[in-house]
């Protein structure tokens, strides 16, 4: 029985007795990040870059503090390749953007590098070659750029039929998918607001879904635009004020957006783990740095242009129901078409 307490009181000693002082940081190493998607069609092509930082106490904060996380210097240079041979290359500028909405990690200010092109080439292959701190770090990539997507259906010619005689309907965006690896397929709908004799342009981006090549059984894929779930988003996105006088439809244009393979794999596995295994792989295409570079493109097909008065972007019926249905009839839309004069829903 003493000999029990003895030994207990000795394991008390042990761990009453001794402090041990540790960090749950390990040891820092200074890692530059890259983000660097060619946006073909695009004017300007914007690089993100950033180095890792390692400090005790509140990261979220940290975060913001530019010091922490942006190099002295840098120098970017994009090279457009051509059966070997360099064809054109641009050294990026650095710019400073103060409209970037503020969330967990980043201010409202951040430092970006750009280049400006809107004529990048389909058949080039692209080549990024970065130097930091004078030589500190040297980082180097390539990509190709995503070609080949092009929507199939509905036809530029052909409207939007979200509602009919017997009932809400949905519009399918067929797609050839081309070389992309992940796409997303959006709803841009513009709209004058007018208030007495004044009015502003709005807009509002519908998104109708997104899908990865890995779950595509062939080289098109198919969206649906459903028509209740369009009255429903515009109701539930366009506040009801008083002063406004009437809403009028300008322009309705589908928008799909392609990733390359690349960043596929990227995003895939960059999500947030669903399982008890947290390890993860680590998954960058990009020398002498964690990160993408890579490419997109976004294929715009605009419905027929609603300002001719003539031509109409959503069909009679689906007109209808947006100036007078159940979803949207406080949301004071009217028709200015001529085709719609003798309508109870025309705007005269």
């Amino acid at each position: 029985m003493y000999k029990r307490i003895i030994f207990l009181s000795y394991i008390l000693i042990l761990f009453t007795g001794c402090k041990t002082d540790f960090s749950v940081n390990g040891e820092y190493e200074e890692r530059a990040i890259v983000h660097f998607l060619l946006d073909q069609g695009k004017e300007y092509h914007f690089l993100k870059l950033n180095k890792t930082f390692l400090k005790d106490g509140d990261a979220f904060q940290f975060a913001k503090e530019s010091d922490l996380h942006y190099f002295d210097n840098v120098v970017a240079v994009v090279e457009e390749v051509k059966n070997g041979n360099t064809v054109r290359s641009w050294t990026l500028q650095d710019t400073v953007i103060h409209n970037k909405k503020e969330g967990v990690f980043y201010s409202p200010e951040q430092k970006l590098y750009f280049f400006k092109a809107d004529d990048l080439d389909e058949d080039a292959i692209y080549r990024l070659n970065i130097d930091i701190d004078n030589g500190n770090h040297i980082v180097t990539g390539q990509t190709e750029l995503v070609k080949g997507v092009s929507i199939k259906s509905p036809l530029p010619n052909q409207l939007f039929n979200f509602y009919d005689n017997t009932g809400y309907k949905s519009t399918p965006v067929t797609f050839n998918a081309g070389n992309g690896g992940t796409f997303k397929a959006q709803i841009n709908f513009e709209y004058d607001e007018f208030e007495g004799s004044s009015s502003s342009r709005k807009s509002l981006i519908w998104n109708l879904g997104e899908i990865n090549r890995i779950d595509m059984p062939s080289s098109t894929s198919t969206m649906f635009a459903n028509g209740e779930a369009f009255y429903e988003y515009l109701a539930a996105r366009i506040p009801v004020k008083p002063e406004v006088t009437k809403r009028v439809v300008k322009r309705v244009e589908i928008l799909l957006t392609a990733g390359s393979n690349d960043l596929q794999t990227y995003i895939l596995t960059n999500e947030p783990t669903s399982t008890l295994a947290q390890n993860k792989p680590v998954y960058s295409n990009v020398e002498g740095a964690l990160g993408i570079f890579s490419s997109r493109v976004t294929v715009v097909q605009e419905k027929p242009n609603p300002g001719s008065l003539s031509e109409r972007a959503l069909s009679q019926h689906s007109t209808r129901e947006l100036c007078t249905g159940s979803y949207t009839y406080q949301l004071m839309f009217c028709s200015d078409l001529q085709a719609d004069l003798t309508e109870p829903f025309s705007c005269y």
